[in-house]
C-alpha cells in the first residue's frame, strides 16, 4: 500500500510541474524553489541544511521521476483496444517494478539524508512534502 501511495505522490508531482508549464505560471526551476522554500521553512531547516540537503533531495526526486516515467511509457500500451491479457500483465507488472524501485532509492536515500539531517528533520521534510504536495492539488482545483 506504502508503495502505491509514494507512487500516486510522484505522479501527482510530475502532473504538477506539467500543469504549471502548461500554464506558463512558472518554470520547473521556479516550481523546485517554491517546493524548496516551503519545505525548508516547514521542516525548520538552517541555511547550511537547506545548501546540503536539497542538491541530495532532487537527485532523489529525478531518480524517481525516471523509475516513474518508464511504468507510465508501459502504460501507454493499454489504451490500445488490441492489448492481450499479456502486455496488461506486463503494464501491471511495470508498475509494481517502478513502486518497488522507489522504495529501493527512499531506503538509499535516507542513508544520505541521515548524513545531513536528524531522523527528526528528515520526518519533518517528508510531511512538508506531502503538505506541498495537497497545497499544490488545492491550487490546481481551484483553477478549474
Amino acid at each position: 500500500m506504502k508503495k502505491y501511495f509514494l507512487f500516486l505522490i510522484m505522479a501527482f508531482l510530475c502532473i504538477t510541474v506539467e500543469a504549471q508549464k502548461k500554464q506558463n505560471k512558472c518554470t520547473e526551476e521556479e516550481f523546485r524553489a517554491k517546493k524548496q522554500a516551503y519545505i525548508a521553512e516547514q521542516a525548520e531547516l538552517t541555511p547550511e541544511e537547506t545548501a546540503k540537503f536539497f542538491p541530495i533531495y532532487f537527485e532523489l526526486e529525478k531518480l524517481k521521476k525516471e523509475a516513474n516515467r518508464k511504468a507510465w511509457k508501459l502504460a501507454k500500451e493499454g489504451r490500445n483496444p488490441q492489448a492481450t491479457e499479456e502486455q496488461y500483465e506486463n503494464i501491471l507488472n511495470g508498475f509494481i517494478d517502478a513502486g518497488e524501485r522507489v522504495n529501493e532509492l527512499d531506503r538509499e536515500y535516507l542513508k544520505k539524508y541521515q548524513s545531513v539531517l536528524s531522523n527528526k528533520k528528515i520526518y519533518k521534510v517528508l510531511h512538508a512534502e506531502i503538505k506541498f504536495n495537497r497545497h499544490m492539488l488545492k491550487i490546481l482545483q481551484e483553477k478549474k
